[in-house]
C-alpha cells in the first residue's frame, strides 16, 4: 500500500510516482498477453520461428474460390487455392502438390435493417467485413519444427487483413494440432476442394 509522505518543494511526490509506475509495470508484467497480438512470449509448443507462408497479397483476385459456406448465423467462411491448390479436384488427387497455398477467408456477414443475412444473386450469404484469414503453405520441408505434432509438410499462419498477425508461426502449433486430425490420407486439409470434414 502506498503511504502519503510530506508534501516536497517539486509538484509531484517522486516516491509516489515511482510507486505508481512500478505498480503499473507489475500490472503489465502479470496480464498475459494473447496469441494474436504478434509480440507475445513463444508458445511452450514446437512451431516454426519465421514465416515461411507468407500473407498472400491480392488472394481474392489471384487465388481461386475452392468452397463457400456460412459458419452458423454471422459469419461466411471462403476457401481460396493458389494455381497449384487449385489443381487438386477431390481425394484421388492428393497430395497436394509442394507450393499450395490454401487461404481460409472469415468474414461477417451482411445483415439487413431487421438483423437478417442479405442473400446475393447466387443465393450465398453475402459477405461484409473481412475478419481473418487462415493461410496454409504446402512445402518440401515445411512442418518439421511443429515436432510431433506435424501436419504433412504444411506450416500455418493467421492475419488480419492488413497483413499482421492474429496468430503468428511462433504460436501455431495449434493450428498444426488441428490439421494432424484431419488426417493424412486427407494431406491433413479440411475443406478446399475436398469433402467437408468437422475439425
Amino acid at each position: 500500500m502506498l503511504t502519503p509522505e510530506p508534501q516536497a518543494h517539486f509538484p509531484m511526490n517522486r516516491t509516489v510516482r515511482r510507486d505508481r509506475i512500478l505498480l503499473l509495470a507489475m500490472a503489465l508484467l502479470a496480464t498475459p498477453m494473447s496469441a494474436g497480438d504478434g509480440v507475445s512470449a513463444t508458445s511452450d509448443k514446437p512451431a516454426p520461428s519465421s514465416d515461411r507462408v507468407g500473407f498472400p497479397k491480392e488472394y481474392a483476385t489471384r487465388f481461386t474460390v475452392l468452397r463457400t459456406f456460412d459458419r452458423g448465423e454471422r459469419q461466411v467462411v471462403t476457401v481460396y487455392g493458389n494455381a497449384e491448390a487449385a489443381q487438386v479436384k477431390g481425394m484421388t488427387n492428393l497430395p497436394f502438390p509442394d507450393g499450395s497455398i490454401l487461404v481460409m477467408e472469415t468474414a461477417d456477414a451482411v445483415r439487413d435493417s431487421n438483423g437478417v443475412r442479405r442473400k446475393g444473386p447466387d443465393g450465398r450469404v453475402e459477405k461484409e467485413t473481412v475478419v481473418g484469414l487462415h493461410v496454409m503453405r504446402r512445402g518440401p520441408d515445411f512442418g518439421v519444427a511443429y515436432g510431433t505434432n506435424r501436419a504433412g509438410p504444411w506450416e500455418f499462419v493467421e492475419y488480419r487483413p492488413d497483413g499482421s498477425y492474429l496468430t503468428p508461426p511462433a504460436k501455431s502449433a495449434a493450428c498444426a494440432e488441428c490439421h494432424v486430425k484431419a488426417g493424412r490420407d486427407r494431406d491433413y486439409v479440411y475443406r478446399g476442394p475436398l469433402p467437408p470434414v468437422a475439425p
